[in-house]
């Protein structure tokens, strides 16, 4: 037993290093790690314009229906607006088409720390997202009752962009 907790302990210091995070400071009741968030600064601010173009992404969880497994392309307008197509699955059965449904419209909105919300068309929140990589990455978590769906999208590099 002494010697698995010793390699948990192990584990933790280089998951820690690997991080760059402090790994150990003292204390009068002895040793704690300690972690510090990092909020950015306010030239790092995130805003709406924080999200701009094109992002792919995934989808994946548990509905009512049963299993969820989702791709599609959402597109940001840089002021608060955006538009999404996908194609979704749920429970083995292709419920929405990427290619043949068309694209649903809303807002976002994005706070300076970078959590950022999706909303219907009567101002209620569906999901929350925390903005990551100066806006190229979300991580995202659907809001509906009976849901444990997530995702991830990532930023749709320009051929321009390549080319830089």
């Amino acid at each position: 037993m002494k010697s698995y907790v010793s390699y948990l302990i192990l584990g933790g210091v280089i998951a820690s290093m690997l991080l760059g995070l402090p790994v150990f400071r003292g204390t009068p009741s002895g040793i704690v790690a300690t972690v510090h968030a990092q909020v950015p600064r306010d030239s790092e601010a995130c805003s709406v314009a924080t999200l701009n173009g094109a992002y792919g992404f995934f989808r994946t969880g548990i509905t009512s229906a049963g299993p969820l497994a989702a791709v599609g392309i959402a597109t940001f307008d840089g002021k608060g607006g955006s538009t999404a197509r996908q194609t979704i699955r749920k429970n083995g059965i292709t419920v929405a088409d990427l290619f043949t449904d068309p694209a649903l419209s809303g807002p976002y909105q994005v706070d300076p720390d970078c959590a950022a919300r999706f909303l219907n068309p009567d101002g209620s929140v569906f999901a929350h997202a925390v903005v990551v990589d100066g806006g190229n990455e979300l991580f995202i978590l659907s809001l509906s009752d009976a849901n444990d769906v997530y995702g991830v999208m990532k930023k749709i590099s320009s051929r321009r962009e390549l080319k830089d």
